[in-house]
């Protein structure tokens, strides 16, 4: 049995990446943890963006889009018949909060999506599934959806 780490988030990416985990990867009785990590915004200040009332906006808005995952995660999970977890985090990096993640429940293996950004948008944002990559202590699989543009 291996403790299997997903991070999940709204896009094409991301549905396909537990689609492949469920068809090629799982074993049966792997421990699957889902997890979608929301953007903090408890220290942005007035001045520095959005107001108090937006920031409620978003984050119920987050809590939304983080319940209709679940819901497909969940609906995945039932028909494939696995016991698995979902989990909804909150970080200023998300990276940072997927590795920490992986540590605390013992993950063995991290499964996840890319969006295949252009090089210009990865390098002056940076890409959530290349800092896990790079930064993670266990394997990591990261499957880019079949329909995504290729970027040089």
């Amino acid at each position: 049995m291996a403790v299997v780490l997903i991070p999940l988030d709204s896009s094409k990416s991301s549905e396909y990446c537990i689609e492949f985990y469920m068809k090629y990867l799982h074993r049966e009785g792997n421990e699957v943890h889902t997890v979608y990590v929301t953007d903090y915004f408890g220290d942005v200040g007035v001045l520095e963006g959005p107001t108090p009332g937006r920031v409620r906006q978003l984050e119920e808005e987050d809590r939304q889009k983080a319940a209709q995952i679940e819901a497909a995660v969940v609906k995945i999970f039932q028909s494939h018949n696995v016991n698995g977890k979902f989990t909804r985090l909150t970080a200023k990096e998300t990276w940072h909060k997927i590795i920490e993640h992986s540590k605390a429940i013992n993950a063995k293996l991290i499964v996840m999506g890319s969006r295949g950004q252009g090089m210009l948008r990865r390098t002056v944002l940076g890409s959530v599934s290349e800092s896990v990559l790079h930064h993670s202590d266990i394997p990591v699989v990261i499957c880019k959806h079949p329909e995504e543009k290729k970027h040089h």
